[in-house]
């Protein structure tokens, strides 16, 4: 009896020691999860920026089409002033369309926002479980910096694909 006990004894100690290696692996999942985050504040940031300026751009001309309106009653010539009418009045409706499109963006970064304040959760919880096993962040220093690495070369890179995203995330177990 003795020795089925100190053998389901042994075999126990294994598996928390393989469990502890399991959780030490987090570690290099938390810090592509706040990189992954960071980026994804980027992303919502410079689309909040590029529709403002979008928005900036539409109302000045739409205001411009406007005051040619104004200019082109004081036209003579009927067919030209119909015309002219016509078409400026046809492009503020198109901006109006453009206008409305944009709401999209602001359902996009709600998204976004919303995978960014999930991914800060688990990144939470992992840190809770590393400090719970007592695994300090030096296991994760290495990995820290090589992901630090790939995701500053991805900043040079002005086109960013998904395939290049993918990769690194599966590189660091994500």
């Amino acid at each position: 009896m003795n020795e089925n006990l100190f053998d389901e004894l042994k075999r126990v100690l294994s598996l928390i020691e393989q469990y502890k290696k399991d959780i030490e692996s987090l570690g290099s999942k938390k810090e592509g999860f706040r990189s992954v985050n960071e980026h994804i504040e980027l992303a919502i940031q410079e689309s909040e920026e590029a529709t403002q300026k979008i928005l900036d751009n539409i109302m000045e001309i739409t205001s411009l089409i406007n005051n040619s309106l104004q200019t082109v009653l004081k036209i003579d010539n009927t067919e030209i002033k119909e015309s002219l009418e016509e078409n400026l009045k046809k492009a503020v409706g198109k901006l109006t369309e453009t206008l409305t499109l944009l709401e999209f963006q602001d359902i996009i970064s709600q998204r976004l926002q919303k995978i960014s304040n999930f991914i800060s959760d688990v990144e939470k919880e992992i840190l809770k479980i590393l400090i719970l096993f007592g695994i300090g962040r030096e296991t994760s220093e290495k990995k820290k910096e090589e992901l630090k690495e790939k995701l500053e070369e991805l900043e040079w890179k002005r086109d960013v694909s998904q395939e290049d995203v993918d990769d690194i995330l599966k590189q660091f177990g994500l």
